[in-house]
């Protein structure tokens, strides 16, 4: 008879378990999901960096105003520092 409480106790214990698991594994999955998301903006928005990088050296090669040439600087910064932001978002 023990050996049988014991028996169903354990399988009480397991299937405690195996729904703590079940919700780890929805709560994994959908940040995992989010974290695909963000990955694909962060892309995106390297592209686009990339694209004005090289507008920038074409304007800094065409011109020789150092004004236009701060003004492009500063948005790449600025640029940099959002692309920061959402990566220290996703570490979160």
């Amino acid at each position: 008879m023990d050996y049988l409480k014991t028996l169903q106790e354990k399988i009480s214990l397991l299937l405690n378990k195996l729904d703590k698991t079940k919700l780890l594994n929805e709560s994994l999955e959908s940040k995992n999901e989010y974290l695909i998301k963000v990955n694909k903006d962060l892309e995106a928005k390297i592209k686009i960096m990339q694209l004005k990088e090289k507008q920038l050296k074409i304007v800094s090669a065409i011109t020789e105003d150092d004004s236009d040439k701060q003004y492009f600087k500063n948005k790449i910064d600025y640029l940099i520092k959002e692309i920061d932001y959402c990566i220290d978002r996703i570490s979160i």
